[in-house]
């Protein structure tokens, strides 16, 4: 009879041990916790660029606004706009001068 009890096996396997449950850790991670961390990493990316493309936009609109009131100022002379065109390319520059 005691030799019927050390051969019968076990219906299920033990608790994993410390390398087994590090295994099953790192598969998880791998499938679950990488993708995640993708999809929210990209979704902050794309909000951030989306914002820095309207504070583009805006000043952009901003800067048409100014260069048709200064057409619709001085129709006639073309010194006066040949000067204001040299004053409008300057302030681009510099503006281009701050962002770097």
């Amino acid at each position: 009879m005691h030799a019927l009890r050390e051969a019968a096996v076990p219906a299920f396997m033990g608790i994993p041990g410390g390398m087994e449950l590090f295994v099953i850790l790192l598969v998880a991670i791998v499938l679950f916790g990488i993708p995640v961390i993708l999809l929210l990493g990209g979704g902050g990316y794309l909000l951030a660029r989306e914002s820095e493309k309207d504070d583009r936009i805006e000043e952009l609109e901003r800067e048409v606004e100014h260069l048709r009131d200064q057409v619709e100022e001085s129709p006639g002379s073309d010194t006066e706009v040949a000067g204001e065109e040299s004053a409008a390319d300057a302030e681009v520059a510099s503006r281009d001068e701050r962002r770097e």
